[in-house]
């Protein structure tokens, strides 16, 4: 139904094959919060954001673009309309945020949890168990943004402890993938402090959004504490965050990465 609705929308308006900024009233949902008016920063100072660090319009990827990537990086994904209404048009229902929205999907960059020191894309999709399968060359191939927060506020060894519970946390494929969050109705946990605390279920974004919390590096990329809120892959990437005091094993100290 779902799909219909979406091609609908498509048979009656432009398609494109440049970047685009979702569809109304679709994109109207994806403001972050206005972290600077909270009361919070008068105590926290002003909150900071993410940096744009690499792009890549689709193709191979190179090596030198695949090695600006480092751990706690966001990789935000996305399709022109054509692109994202032709798979539509073959059932892939798994691309309908990529017609919604300006990013369909989003993933973060974490150690690999089997201790391989290779950096690995933590990510969730429809029908999926939450999973560090993936390696830098899945981004061969497809359109993405790269945007890292800011220097020093990423824990990796938090990073890595992160990964490793949620991806044995939240491995049902028919329950990790947080439906009820992507249609507003309440998110998951996306504020853990503690290993008690990972969910077992959530979206793509919240799931990013819960890592970098974990790792030190706290967005306030939620409205209305998670209640009928869509969080957007977009929403993510553009919302500001503060580094919190335990981010002391920071990204410059893994690995010689940085």
């Amino acid at each position: 139904m779902l799909i219909a609705v979406v091609a609908g929308i498509g048979l009656v308006s432009c398609g494109g094959d440049t970047m685009h900024n979702g569809r109304l009233p679709f994109s109207l949902l994806e403001g972050p919060p206005r972290a600077e008016a909270k009361r919070k920063v008068s105590l926290r100072g002003a909150p900071e954001g993410m940096e744009r660090v690499a792009e890549h319009p689709g193709g191979a990827v190179t090596a030198e673009r695949k090695g600006r990537i480092r751990y706690g990086d966001v990789v935000a994904f996305y399709m022109t309309h054509d692109e994202s209404l032709s798979a539509l048009s073959k059932g892939t229902i798994q691309k309908v945020p990529y017609e919604l929205f300006r990013y369909g999907h989003v993933a973060l960059v974490v150690p690999d949890p089997a201790g391989t020191g290779e950096p690995k894309l933590l990510q969730v999709a429809m029908k999926q168990a939450v999973n560090a399968d993936e390696g830098l060359g899945y981004l061969d191939g497809k359109r993405w943004h790269a945007y890292r927060p800011p220097s020093g506020s990423v824990n990796v060894n938090r990073l890595g402890e992160f990964t490793r519970t949620v991806v044995e946390r939240a491995d049902d494929p028919k329950e990790a993938y947080d439906y009820g969050g992507v249609l507003g109705w309440k998110n998951r946990p996306w504020q853990p402090e503690s290993v008690a605390d990972v969910g077992e279920s959530y979206s793509c974004a919240t799931l990013v959004v819960a890592g970098l919390h974990y790792a030190g590096y706290e967005l306030d990329a939620v409205h209305r504490g998670g209640r009928l809120d869509v969080v957007t892959p977009r929403q993510v990437i553009e919302s500001r965050g503060w580094a919190r005091a335990d981010s002391s094993e920071t990204l410059g100290k893994a690995l010689g990465w940085r």
